[in-house]
């Protein structure tokens, strides 16, 4: 059985290093990308099956990310959960006119996240 790869795009590394050790050990497959730049690059080559995004990073924010890979057709239907210290209901609605499924508040917990993961996926 294939392992599901789940994207994590944020230009914080210890963000980035919890993630994808928590993720590992649960066995995901799991791609990192500290910009949005990158980020779209990774999307679009790694064919992950979800993405978590930040949403403040240099280059692009996370909303344009969001936008661009919901608006392209090989990357519309990869789920996309904004993991973010952006906790206002401004953000939120933005986020889902982005095209974001769900949205998680740092400092997050790390079991709310592996429920909204595993939910996305089945």
């Amino acid at each position: 059985m294939q392992k599901n790869k789940i994207l994590v795009i944020d230009d914080d590394p210890v963000i980035v290093k919890l993630v994808t050790v928590m993720l590992k050990a649960r066995n995901y497959d799991v791609v990192d990308a500290f910009n949005g730049d990158d980020g779209l690059i990774k999307a679009k080559s790694e064919n992950p099956n979800l993405i978590l995004l930040d949403i403040s990073m240099p280059t692009i924010s996370g909303y344009e990310v969001c936008q661009k890979l919901k608006s392209e057709h090989n990357t519309e239907k990869i789920p996309i959960i904004m993991l973010t210290s952006e906790d206002y209901t401004e953000a939120v609605e933005i986020a889902h006119r982005a095209g974001a499924n769900d949205y998680i508040v740092k400092p997050f917990n790390l079991a709310i996240l592996i429920k909204k993961i595993d939910k996305l996926l089945r």
